[in-house]
């Protein structure tokens, strides 16, 4: 496979990424539509209206991650991924997925409130889903930025030898 091959391909998987980054930005825009539509027309939501709201609420930071996704990938398509642009954007991206993990932590003894009193296991899960999985997120960026800032001294290193 020649090095034109190679390239096209690399920036059609970041050109797919990038697309579904879209798509998910805007189904979380939507959804987030939906929520505020609901939490402002709607009486019957009761107890549920904080969590509505906290749950719009966390998005931003969400929609924050995709954006810096977003110029990740564009890094990659430049060649630039071996840069302190990267690092920084896998920065923002741990600190906004470990927030994100913070609100529903925050949140969790409300949620454990509520679902109580309307007996709902399913918030309760639904919660804890939300807070690994952002955790998560949080844990392998991190792991992903030390690689990078490995990488980075690395490439400088060789550099500086030949």
């Amino acid at each position: 496979m020649n090095t034109q091959n190679f390239k096209a391909l690399e920036r059609s998987s970041t050109l797919f990424l990038k697309l579904i980054l879209l798509v998910l930005s805007i189904g979380v825009l939507v959804f987030c539509g939906f929520l505020l539509y609901q939490i402002t027309q709607s009486d019957a939501l009761g107890y549920y209206r904080p969590i509505l709201i906290g749950v719009v609420i966390s998005t931003i930071p969400l929609l924050y991650i995709f954006y810096q996704a977003f110029n990740l990938l564009n890094n990659i398509d430049k060649d630039l991924s071996l840069t302190d642009s990267s690092v920084n954007s896998l920065r923002i991206i741990k600190v906004c997925s470990f927030l994100i993990s913070l609100m529903y932590l925050i949140g969790s003894p409300f949620i454990f409130n509520v679902a109580e009193r309307d007996d709902a296991p399913g918030v309760v899960l639904i919660n804890i889903i939300l807070l690994i999985g952002s955790f998560s997120v949080g844990v392998f960026t991190y792991i992903l930025q030390k690689l990078l800032i490995n990488a980075i001294g690395y490439k400088s290193e060789n550099e500086l030898t030949i």
